[in-house]
């Protein structure tokens, strides 16, 4: 009986050592990435390249930019300040720059697992018959009282590096999707979170 109860308490000691727990990203990272809605609620689709930085709260993004079914692409570069409570959006083409003063309701959000967050459960990209042929990603939902959505988002196993998320919110945009590639730790230039001059005049 005690070899039971013992080889119990193991296996559940090493089913609770498998088992994922909430993680957070690297504190600064880029990548490439995509945007869109899934449910056309929205008729946007945006690419590009993106700079996250959660120390000094700022993102950066260099987008490629088609609204709606009859739109052309544009190109934005836009840069986040949340410590100064600023966004900035330069048109690529005209140089114009744009600012605007963020909304007491909008806050830095962070590529991290929440706290409290379920799992759910493991899975592959790629083939895990094949010898590194595959990443093992963990799946994680959450639902935002305070912000009234729900999330869901992957991240590897290793590193925990963001993949993909959803945001669902019935009440003001649908669905917003967003995933990411290439993502390297560390920023190659700390000065893509600069506005350029013309935005200061």
């Amino acid at each position: 009986m005690w070899c039971q109860l013992a080889l119990l308490v193991c296996v559940s000691t090493l089913a609770a050592a498998q088992a994922p727990v909430p993680c957070n990203s690297p504190d600064q990272w880029e990548a490439h990435f995509d945007m869109y809605d899934p449910s056309e609620r929205q008729e946007f689709y945006v690419e590009g390249r993106y700079h996250y930085d959660k120390i000094g709260q700022r993102k950066a993004r260099f987008e490629e930019v088609n609204e709606g079914a009859n739109s052309s692409y544009r190109f934005v570069e836009a840069i986040d300040l949340y410590n100064e409570r600023k966004s900035y959006r330069i048109d690529v083409r005209t140089r114009e720059c744009t600012v605007t003063e963020m909304s007491s309701d909008r806050t830095f959000h962070s590529h991290d697992v929440p706290l409290g967050a379920r799992s759910r459960g493991l899975f592959y990209l790629g083939s895990s018959a094949l010898t590194e042929g595959s990443v093992e990603l963990a799946a994680w939902d959450y639902r935002f009282l305070t912000r009234n959505y729900f999330w869901e988002g992957s991240f590897t196993t290793h590193g925990c590096i963001p993949y993909h998320s959803n945001i669902f919110n019935s009440t003001t945009f649908g669905i917003r999707h967003e995933s990411f590639w290439d993502v390297t730790p560390g920023l190659s230039d700390p000065n893509v979170f600069i506005p350029p001059p013309q935005c200061f005049r």
